[in-house]
C-alpha cells in the first residue's frame, strides 16, 4: 500500500492553515443494495474481524487500539491499546484476527509495526464478555502478549503487508510486504513479500514467545528445510499484499497485491483441500520480475516459473493506487440467500484512492468484469465512491462490511459500513437430486448430532461443518463417490483438530455433484 499516511500529512497541513478539504462523493451502488454507516467519527479504522455472536472488532491504525461494535453501537472502551506501535508512513496496527476456537480459546491476534524497527505477529488473551451475552465489552491486558514472530524486518515506512486471517484449515495466514526491498520478495529465507502459514493450536496459554518449530505446520511446503524462516513460507514474490480475504468454501486466499507504477493485481492462492482454480502452495507471484503480467525488473539468476494474477488493473493514468481485496461473496451457511444468486462465488476488490469497486465473475475459464447490473453508475465498476476502504468481510449476516479510513478530512472521519441487499425478497434455489435433513433430539442439538441425507443419483459428495462466520470447522466426509441411498453421519462437536467447539450456531453443508443443501445446527452443550 502506498501514500496513505503521506496523504494524511498533506491533509493535516491543509487543515492547519485553514484550507477546506472537499468531502467525498456519495457512494453509488447497484439497484437493490444499500450502504449503511454503523459507526462513525473513528480515527483511521484499518482491519476488521467478527466474533461468532456477531460483534465486530476493528483496529485503529495510528492509535493502535482494537475497538468493538456491539448491539449496533461503538463501545467507548478499547479492547487494548497495543504498546510501542510506530505509526509514521504506512505503519501502525494493521491486522486483527480471532482464534477459530473462540471463545473456548479466548485469543486475539494482531499484526503491528513496533518502535524497534520490527514487525510483530502477537497473540493476546481476552477477558470480559466472551460469549457476547452481556454488554459485549472485552479487554486484553498488554501483559498477556504471546509473541509469535518478533523479527520481521521493518526498515522502510511502507510495504508491510498487514493481514492476519485464519483459514478453514485452522491455520493462521499472514501477509508481509517486501519492506521496499524488491528482490527480498524472491528470497524464500527472508520474511519479505510473503504469505506465511502458522499453526498456533498447540501454543500454551498465557504470555510468552514462540520458536519457529512450535508454529510451523507439518504440511507447509518448506516444513522440512533447515531455514526456520522458510519453514513458515506458504507463497512468495509479492510486493505489498496489504489485504487478502479467505474464501471458506473454495479454500482460497484472495490476495490484493499493490503495484509499483502501472498495475494492481488480484491473486488466488490455494489452501489445503482447495477447489481448482488457484495457484498452489509455494507459488511465486512474480514481484519484481513482473508487475501484473508485464516485465518489471530482475534479481539474481534467470526469471523463474511464476504464478500469474487472475486479474490486473492498469492504474497508470491514476497515479497513486492501492488494491484492497474484498474477497469472494459466499454466504456463511452456503445456501440461505442474502444476496441474489448471481453474486455467489464472485470476487470483489476496490481501489483505495478512487473508491471504485470491481466485481469479477468466472467467464470462459477466466475471471473478468461481471456484466453490469441495474443501477451501476459505470459498467466497469460495481460500486463507486467508497470512501478510502481499508478492509472488507462478509459478516455473519451474509452482508458485506467494510471500514472507511477517512472521508473528506482525515482525523476522526473513519466509519464502519454495511453493504446489504434490500431489494426483492430472495428465496432459496430449488435443490434437485439430493436432500439433507437434520435428525437431533432434543433441539437445540445435543451431541452427537446425526445428519441424514438422501441421494437420488450417483454423485461425488462432500460434507462439512461451518461456524456462523463461514469458517470450516470440520470435514465430516472428504470428497467421495456415493450411490443412491439413505445416509447418516454423526458429528461429535469437535473441529478438525479434535478440540470441542463451544455452544453456538453452526451449519452443515452437503455438496453432491452440482447440487448443495445445508441445515442449521444450534449446538447446546
Amino acid at each position: 500500500m502506498r501514500r496513505i499516511l503521506s496523504i494524511a500529512t498533506i491533509l493535516f497541513a491543509a487543515l492547519a492553515v485553514g484550507r477546506l478539504v472537499t468531502p467525498a462523493a456519495a457512494q453509488s451502488l447497484p439497484t437493490g443494495f444499500s450502504d449503511t454507516i454503523i459507526a462513525s467519527s473513528i480515527d483511521q479504522p484499518c482491519a476488521l474481524e467478527f466474533t461468532p455472536d456477531g460483534r465486530l472488532l476493528f483496529t485503529t491504525q495510528a492509535q493502535a487500539t482494537v475497538r468493538i461494535v456491539a448491539h449496533g453501537a461503538l463501545l467507548s472502551t478499547p479492547v487494548i491499546t497495543v504498546p510501542e506501535v510506530i505509526t509514521s508512513g504506512e505503519l501502525g496496527l494493521l491486522g486483527v484476527a480471532l482464534d477459530p476456537r473462540f471463545p473456548v480459546k479466548p485469543y486475539l491476534y494482531t499484526h503491528e509495526t513496533l518502535t524497534a524497527q520490527r514487525l510483530h505477529i502477537t497473540r493476546w488473551t481476552l477477558t470480559g464478555d466472551l460469549a457476547g451475552t452481556g454488554d459485549g465489552q472485552m479487554t486484553a491486558d498488554p501483559a498477556s502478549a504471546y509473541e509469535l514472530i518478533t523479527d520481521i524486518p521493518n526498515q522502510a515506512a511502507n510495504h508491510n503487508g498487514g493481514t492476519v486471517r485464519f483459514g478453514p484449515d485452522s491455520m493462521l495466514y499472514v501477509s508481509l510486504g517486501e519492506d521496499a526491498d524488491p528482490c527480498g520478495a524472491q528470497d524464500v529465507t527472508q520474511l519479505k513479500g510473503k504469505i506465511l502459514r502458522l499453526d498456533v493450536r498447540s501454543l500454551p496459554p498465557g504470555p510468552g514467545a514462540a520458536i519457529r518449530a512450535q508454529i510451523t505446520p507439518a504440511d507447509n511446503p518448506y516444513a522440512a528445510v533447515a531455514d526456520s524462516n522458510q519453514c513458515l513460507v506458504y507463497a512468495y514474490g509479492l510486493r505489498n499484499p496489504f489485504r487478502f480475504q479467505i474464501d471458506p468454501v473454495r479454500r482460497w486466499l484472495v490476495i490484493g497485491d499493490v503495484g509499483q507504477d502501472t498495475y494492481e493485481e488480484l491473486d488466488l492462492l490455494a489452501m489445503p483441500g482447495a477447489s481448482a482454480g488457484a495457484a498452489p502452495a509455494a507459488s511465486n507471484f512474480g514481484w519484481p520480475w513482473r508487475e501484473g503480467n508485464a516485465g518489471y525488473s530482475t534479481c539474481t539468476g534467470s526469471e523463474p516459473a511464476l504464478a500469474a494474477p487472475v486479474f490486473v488493473v492498469d492504474r497508470s493514468a491514476q497515479g497513486g493506487a492501492a488494491i484492497i481485496s474484498a474477497g469472494a461473496y459466499q454466504s456463511a451457511d452456503g445456501a440461505l440467500p442474502s444476496w441474489p444468486a448471481q453474486y455467489h462465488g464472485d470476487l470483489f476488490f476496490s481501489e483505495y484512492y478512487s473508491g471504485r469497486m470491481w466485481r469479477l465473475s468466472k467467464q470462459g475459464g477466466s475471471w473478468s468484469t461481471a456484466p453490469a447490473v441495474a443501477g451501476q453508475s459505470d459498467a466497469a465498476y460495481w460500486a463507486t465512491n467508497l470512501a478510502h476502504p481499508a478492509d472488507f468481510r462478509v459478516g455473519p449476516d451474509n452482508q458485506l462490511w467494510y471500514l472507511s479510513q477517512w472521508n473528506g478530512a482525515f482525523a476522526n472521519t473513519g466509519s464502519v459500513h454495511r453493504i446489504a441487499w434490500v431489494g426483492d425478497t430472495l428465496t432459496p434455489p430449488p435443490v434437485t437430486g439430493v436432500a439433507v435433513r437434520l435428525s437431533a433430539k432434543p433441539l437445540p442439538a445435543r451431541l452427537p448430532v446425526v445428519l441424514s441425507y438422501t441421494l437420488s443419483a450417483t454423485v461425488v459428495t462432500h460434507l462439512r461443518i461451518y461456524d456462523v462466520r463461514g469458517r470450516l470447522v470440520r470435514e465430516l466426509l472428504p470428497s467421495r463417490t456415493q450411490t443412491p441411498a439413505d445416509y447418516q453421519v454423526s458429528w461429535d462437536g469437535a473441529d478438525d483438530g479434535g478440540s470441542a467447539m463451544p455452544s453456538g450456531l453452526y451449519w452443515a453443508r452437503l455438496e453432491a455433484g452440482t447440487e448443495h443443501a445445508s441445515v442449521k445446527l444450534p449446538l447446546l452443550r
